[in-house]
């Protein structure tokens, strides 16, 4: 029993932001483009942007308004909203299989709904109704695209959540198809982060970047090799400033799956999606901020912050963080890949070399509950020693 309380705790830690729900949608229902043309994205799920992540993808509409807008399923309208700020109007379709669309930006709505807003005669509202008020069908007309609300040019956004539970989720789980894309994702360079007084890197403490090149991005799947060799000593983070990209368009995007390898061992993965909204802050912390805003560049840890419980970050019990510990090299790999499974890969060697200033860390703990959180495992508080 104790060992079953000590690995929930341990679960709860690492994969949760106020214990919100995963989604419980299946996949037993048709899905269709929410548009009659190619879609071509603007913007993908996920990208980090302050203090919150895209929340859904932007659909081009060639610049201009008045495209029509379809449900991407079947289901209900279950709310409408009016704003001059935030989506603008949007209309919201839950769906038999636990989720619930939203279309946001639109000029205006599909005439039954827009015939409610002309009865209230307000400008900003939200209006919400029974499963049975107004039954939708996949690919039916439901509104007209437009430019409202927190919008910087005509487009429409498409977000997918967990109805029950509100848990953001990736549209392309459902409408990959119809979004062709055949270019891997492509890293700029890699930044990395000693930890305080732990560790070093290239003999200094503060935290460095270095480049990648220029890989071939217009292969499926392409390989780069940094020839240039690093030195380090203790504790070091990684982190990673890489972008998507699609034939389609000049337009990048964030990055769905990135994997930090050292010596063929995971010390890191992330799969964006499955975002609760209480964890879009995180980002913040997930992303360097502070980089960020002298050079409007996202750096994305490849380590996880002590009490950070964003759910997408998987990390080893060292929290992703790399212990040069040995005199010998240490060979690095970074996998990127995108939904539609066009990868790249990224490797550079780091060699280890004592430096005197590094002394052995000290285990450190913090408080979790009845338990200790070490940098290598969680202690009952009754077995705990003087450290």
């Amino acid at each position: 029993m104790l060992r079953l309380t000590f690995l929930t705790c341990f679960f709860l830690l690492l994969t949760g932001c106020s214990h919100d729900d995963e989604p419980v949608g299946n996949s037993d229902i048709e899905y269709v483009s929410p548009v009659d043309y190619d879609i071509v994205l603007a913007g993908n799920f996920g990208e980090p942007r302050p203090f919150h992540f895209h929340g859904g993808i932007d659909v081009k509409t060639g610049n201009v308004e008045g495209k029509q807008i379809f449900s991407i399923a079947g289901g209900y309208v279950s709310r409408l909203t009016v704003n001059m700020y935030g989506f603008g109007n949007a209309i919201y379709v839950s769906h038999p299989d636990g989720m619930t669309s939203v279309y946001c930006h639109l000029k205006r709505f599909a005439e039954k709904y827009e015939a409610l807003l002309q009865r209230t005669g307000r400008d900003t509202l939200s209006l919400v109704f029974p499963k049975d008020r107004f039954p939708v069908k996949a690919g039916e007309l439901i509104a007209i695209s437009g430019n409202t609300g927190h919008s910087t040019g005509p487009h429409l956004h498409l977000e997918l959540h967990d109805t029950e539970s509100w848990v953001m989720v990736d549209p392309m789980e459902k409408l990959a198809r119809f979004i062709p894309d055949t270019v891997a994702p492509q890293a700029h360079s890699f930044m990395a982060v000693p930890q305080g007084n732990e560790g070093l890197f290239n003999g200094g403490y503060s935290k460095q970047t270095f480049g990648f090149g220029q890989p071939d991005i217009k292969v499926q799947s392409s390989k780069f090799k940094v020839k240039r060799e690093f030195t380090a000593w203790g504790r070091v983070g990684f982190a990673l400033w890489a972008d998507d990209y699609s034939e389609a368009t000049y337009n990048h995007y964030g990055v769905r799956y990135t994997q930090l390898l050292v010596d063929g061992r995971e010390v890191f993965h992330s799969v964006v999606t499955g975002i609760p909204v209480s964890c879009q802050p995180e980002v913040n912390q997930w992303g360097d901020y502070d980089h960020w805003r002298h050079t409007r560049i996202w750096y994305m840890k490849s380590y996880r912050e002590p009490g950070m419980r964003l759910p997408v970050i998987h990390t080893d019990f060292s929290r992703g963080i790399v212990n040069f510990n040995e005199e010998r090299p240490y060979h690095l790999t970074y996998i990127l890949r995108d939904y539609q499974g066009n990868q790249s890969q990224y490797d550079f060697t780091v060699i280890g070399v004592r430096d005197s200033r590094i002394k052995k860390p000290r285990a450190r703990c913090q408080l979790l509950n009845d338990y200790l959180l070490f940098d290598q495992c969680l202690w009952p508080l009754h077995t705990r020693k003087r450290i």
